[in-house]
């Protein structure tokens, strides 16, 4: 007999999830945005320690309260390592990608992430498995990729790039494709604040380090109070945040689901440019663009229901 209390508890925590998942769009989309904006500013090794450090800071608190007790058994300084490393090693891409590209070339370039997800999900994750012989996640896919192709060809085509540049674009997607799979692997039944918070101050670290290595922190100073006050509101928004709702849709959807819903990004990031930098889009780029939405929601909706967490 079904428990209708259950059900109905099972029912908002995938809305939850989808609502999770739709504000980390969000929150993703305007990232290469930001960073393209601080390639005129500083280097890209003092914009990732900064804006790191600064998000490390805002998490800080939550770690801080983090009680080893309620996961007895685990050590979560100890799983959050492979999770971090990752991450870091695509930050750094993520990083130096704008200074040689244009920000729409990223967020196409960087939805080649899902198809390493999708490796590592049915290499690593056997829960996720059923995903790969779902017509309707199949045919979103595609109807993702037919979209991201329109919306981009004529940027690929026109776009001033670099050999260097596209290698450091798709290392960073092949980085990032383990990425989620790392954290719903290893990091399953922390809370995802706490989750993030770990692997966050490992990152912020390394690439602290890296700062101070190779980059010009002092430049910082003097790059004046507006530029300054947009560098902690990325920070907070487009890692603190977008992490957090991240882990959150991978704990309870799956990284597929996650990787997925991400393919909406390219669209939003190129509709801000249009509004900040005043491009347009031509009639092939918004057909585009209304089909990578249409794919990521079919995939989606491939999702059989909520992830069981602990």
């Amino acid at each position: 007999m079904n428990n209708p209390t259950a059900s109905s508890s099972a029912a908002n925590i995938g809305t939850l999830a989808y609502v999770a998942l739709l504000g980390a769009i969000l929150f993703w989309s305007s990232v290469p945005l930001f960073l393209k904006y601080f390639t005129t500013k500083l280097d890209a090794w003092t914009v990732n320690g900064l804006r790191y450090g600064f998000a490390a800071l805002l998490l800080l608190p939550a770690v801080w309260r983090y009680d080893a007790r309620r996961m007895p058994g685990r050590n979560i300084w100890r799983d959050a390592l492979i999770p971090a490393v990752v991450n870091t090693l695509g930050q750094v891409g993520w990083a130096l990608a704008p200074y040689f590209i244009p920000a729409s070339l990223m967020g196409f370039g960087i939805r080649s992430a899902f198809f390493f997800t999708l490796f590592a999900s049915l290499w690593l994750l056997p829960e996720e498995r059923y995903l790969a012989r779902s017509p309707q996640f199949l045919i979103g896919g595609a109807i993702c990729i037919a979209g991201i192709t329109a919306l981009f060809s004529s940027s690929l085509v026109h776009a001033r790039t670099s050999p260097a540049g596209l290698a450091i674009l798709f290392a960073t997607a092949l980085v990032w494709g383990f990425y989620g799979v790392s954290v719903r692997k290893y990091m399953q039944g922390y809370a995802t604040q706490h989750s993030f918070g770990v692997i966050g101050l490992y990152t912020a670290a390394a690439l602290l380090v890296l700062m101070f290595a190779f980059g010009d922190s002092r430049a910082a100073l003097s790059m004046g109070g507006f530029p300054f006050a947009l560098l902690l509101i990325s920070a907070a928004l487009g890692i603190a945040v977008a992490h957090v709702l991240m882990y959150y849709v991978i704990s309870r959807l799956g990284p597929l689901i996650e990787s997925g819903g991400e393919f909406m990004t390219p669209f939003l990031t190129f509709a801000g440019a249009a509004l900040l930098f005043h491009e347009r889009l031509n009639p092939w780029q918004w057909a585009g663009g209304l089909g990578v939405i249409a794919g990521s929601l079919l995939m989606v909706r491939a999702h059989r229901g909520p992830v069981e967490t602990p």
